[in-house]
């Protein structure tokens, strides 16, 4: 029988990959993102050529503007240019602010009856960036920028299911139902895939950096000897504390628990977590700024 299913899941997951790779209207991302992106990569591009390239696009040039001076960032005074937004965050915030705004606004374009409330998926996944923004900041951890984008982008496999594989992922979201199970479980029980490898599969089709493809595979797969350990392990933590402070809804309502080597990776316990779950929760309640902000 364990062959069987074994069997039957490994068809159903090559299946999957093979739409995946046929599908032509796959949501893709503006020109002028491939181009800031390709400009950012180059440490000869001058700040005036990636503000340019910015101000290419007007309605993305105020988008950046708009959440720059919004409370997120908290700053002083007002930006008024993207240079100066450039100039006083650097060029690595403003490629995640591109990043992220860019793919919200893709995903959005598509109409489809969807599997799941899609607003609070939103929630969650904003949730946890930024969760992850402020805790990594708050146990000066690295990968700066990095955090709050990773933690916008973990689930978007979620939302490539449900517009493809709208009937695969209601069966899916049956089964974390009835049996209440992680999701991604569920889907690998049914499907041999989860979001996490098919959200990956569309973010390197968007060019996207390597440290966000491999954080979007691996957000349920820690491992201590990845490149990027660090990384997973706090979007993994970060997903748990916004499922457990109830921001959105990642799919349903179970709260993982974590492998210890999570804990340990971040230098976190129960008592140094206690310290801090306030302002964690302040965090998570501005949740709403942001998607509005990247959503105009």
């Amino acid at each position: 029988m364990l062959e069987v299913l074994s069997s039957t899941r490994t068809r159903e997951r090559e299946w999957i990959l093979i739409k995946l790779m046929e599908i032509d209207d796959l949501p893709t991302l503006p020109s002028v993102f491939l181009n800031i992106i390709k400009l950012m990569r180059d440490p000869n591009t001058s700040m005036v050529e990636i503000a340019r390239a910015i101000e290419a696009d007007p309605a993305l040039s105020m988008k950046i503007l708009r959440l720059i001076n919004s409370s997120f960032y908290g700053l002083a005074k007002t930006v008024k240019s993207v240079q100066q937004a450039i100039v006083m965050l650097g060029a690595n915030t403003i490629k995640n602010i591109v990043i992220s705004a860019s793919i919200i606004k893709a995903l959005e374009t598509k109409e489809q009856t969807s599997s799941f409330n899609r607003e609070a998926l939103w929630q969650h996944s904003i949730g946890c960036g930024l969760i992850a923004h402020h805790l990594g900041n708050r146990i000066e951890f690295g990968h700066t920028e990095e955090k709050f984008v990773a933690g916008i982008l973990h689930d978007v496999g979620k939302i490539i299911l449900d517009i493809y594989f709208h009937s695969e992922l209601r069966t899916v979201i049956r089964q974390v139902q009835q049996k209440n199970m992680p999701f991604y479980k569920a889907e690998r029980e049914i499907l041999g895939i989860d979001h996490g490898e098919i959200g990956a599969y569309v973010a390197e089709t968007w060019l996207l950096p390597d440290v966000l493809v491999e954080v979007i595979a691996k957000h349920h797969d820690y491992n201590d000897d990845h490149e990027y350990a660090d990384l997973i392990a706090l979007i993994q933590f970060s997903d748990m504390l916004v499922r457990k402070y109830q921001v959105g809804s990642g799919g349903n309502a179970l709260v993982p628990e974590l492998d210890p080597l999570v804990w340990q990776r971040l230098n976190l316990d129960e008592d140094s977590l206690a310290g801090m779950e306030e302002e964690l929760k302040i965090e998570a309640s501005k949740v709403l700024g942001p998607i509005v902000e990247m959503r105009k």
